[in-house]
């Protein structure tokens, strides 16, 4: 079975998803329904360019709101995962939306009338999409088992700040996460750079950081040897961070 995210990978398997299309997804209001509605009827077109070797996975989660957060604020996270970055090219520039909507009714024929999926499609659901273009550089091993519908996972925007700062995640912060996957404490730890965004995608983020932790975990154990101290001392030299936000997965591919 394909496992998720955009695993480099870093975990036992043999199938590898190394850049993603990050699709933040503002609604309308009010349209809640009729979204879950679009996107389990998008899903079997996923599901098939996925089985045709067109991209790798494909999963939907949903952000938790946050107190005093932005306009325009995310409802929900859309990934299209890709073993490579000219298998996401090539999928995007063969992608014709005629013969993605021919695949959904073929595959939802004898459960949902032809009739029935174009109002579902026609309805005005999104008032904004961000869309990032996004390769994996670095993370841990994923463990505790597959990613499954309920999940939660947690990301935080970066600003690269200095030249130095992907070095910087890898050598000062990947380990401490390592040590805590390895003390069953997180799941997975995991650095992403933005090199692409549409017109609508915010400017200021460079990178975005990503974890999946576990239940009831334990106290935190940064490293406490001198060089680690004053290394992880320094972040906010190498970097800007923005507020941690937490997603929950909805969908996901098979």
């Amino acid at each position: 079975m394909k496992k998720l995210l955009f695993i480099l990978l870093f975990l036992p398997i043999g199938i590898s998803a190394q850049y993603a299309l990050a699709d933040f997804v503002v609604l309308n209001e009010g349209a809640d329904a009729d979204y879950h509605k679009l996107e389990k009827v998008w899903s079997v077109y996923h599901q098939k360019a996925i089985d045709a070797g067109e991209k790798s996975g494909w999963a939907v989660w949903k952000r938790t709101p946050a107190e005093g957060e932005r306009e325009n604020a995310a409802h929900y996270v859309i990934f299209n995962q890709f073993s490579s970055k000219e298998q996401m090219e090539s999928s995007m520039k063969n992608f014709k939306i005629e013969e993605a909507i021919g695949i959904m009714k073929t595959g939802l024929k004898g459960k949902m009338s032809s009739r029935t999926i174009n109002n579902i499609l026609n309805k005005d659901v999104k008032k904004q999409i961000r869309t990032y273009s996004l390769q994996i550089l670095d993370a841990t091993p994923l463990v505790g088992g597959d990613i499954k519908v309920g999940d939660k996972m947690n990301f935080s925007t970066m600003k690269q700040i200095d030249d130095d700062y992907e070095e910087y995640e890898s050598k000062v912060w990947k380990p401490v996460f390592l040590n805590e996957v390895m003390r069953n404490n997180f799941r997975w730890w995991a650095l992403t750079k933005i090199f692409d965004r549409n017109e609508d995608a915010y400017k200021k983020p460079t990178h975005l950081v990503w974890n999946i932790g576990v239940k009831n975990p334990k106290e935190f154990l940064p490293n406490t040897d001198f060089i680690s101290t004053k290394m992880q001392g320094m972040m906010d030299s190498y970097r800007e961070m923005g507020d941690v936000q937490e997603l929950t997965l909805i969908y996901k591919s098979n």
